[in-house]
C-alpha cells in the first residue's frame, strides 16, 4: 500500500471523521462513545497543542486519510511532566495490519523527540488485544491496569497503561 505521512491539515477533518466514526460506532476499540462532526474535528485540529504532534496517513491512490496518530503533552501546566506525552493511534477498520500504524509511528516518534518528549504513554482498553499487541510491537511496555476505569455503553472496562522511552529514536 502506498501512503504518505504528513501533519494534519484543516481540510482533513471530513476524511478523519469518515475514519474515526466507524471505529467509535464499533464500540470496542476506543473509549470514545459519541461520534464526532466535521466541526468537532475542526475544533480539535485548531485547538491542538502547539507542542504536540498530529499526523495523518493518506492513501496515495484515494487521497483519503487512512490513519491518524497524535501525541499530546500529559500536562501543559506542570513543567515536571514536560517530557511525557500521550499517544493515540487510529487506523481505518478496512485496512488492519497493513503497516499504517507503524509508518505513522516512525514519523511521530521522531517529531515527538524533536519537541522534547522523552517518554510516551498509551492507555489501551484491556479488551482490545490488537492495540495492545501493536503498541508492544513498537516497544511499549505495560506499567499497570486500572480496573473498571471506563464505562462504555453500560459495561465497565479495564484500561492498560503502557510506556515507551524515546532515547533511541
Amino acid at each position: 500500500m502506498d501512503l504518505s505521512i504528513r501533519a494534519v491539515k484543516e481540510e482533513d477533518a471530513g476524511s478523519i471523521i469518515e475514519l474515526l466514526n466507524p471505529i467509535i460506532e464499533a464500540g470496542k476499540y476506543t473509549i470514545m462513545d459519541e461520534p464526532f462532526s466535521v466541526n468537532d474535528q475542526l475544533d480539535f485540529i485548531r485547538g491542538f497543542p502547539e507542542r504536540g504532534v498530529y499526523n495523518v496517513a493518506v492513501s496515495d491512490d484515494t487521497r483519503r486519510v487512512i490513519g491518524i496518530q497524535d501525541v499530546q503533552p500529559i500536562s501543559t501546566e506542570v513543567n515536571a511532566l514536560r517530557h511525557v506525552g500521550e499517544i493515540s493511534t487510529f487506523v481505518s477498520l478496512a485496512l488492519p495490519r497493513e503497516g499504517i500504524g507503524r509508518s505513522l509511528s516512525l514519523v511521530t516518534f521522531k517529531e515527538a523527540r524533536k519537541l522534547g518528549f522523552l517518554k510516551l504513554t498509551a492507555i489501551i482498553r484491556a479488551d482490545n488485544p490488537n492495540a495492545f499487541a501493536f503498541y508492544r510491537s513498537l516497544g511499549f511496555k505495560p506499567t499497570g491496569t486500572a480496573r473498571k476505569h471506563v464505562c462504555i455503553r453500560g459495561k465497565y472496562i479495564d484500561e492498560v497503561f503502557m510506556e515507551r522511552f524515546l532515547e533511541s529514536d
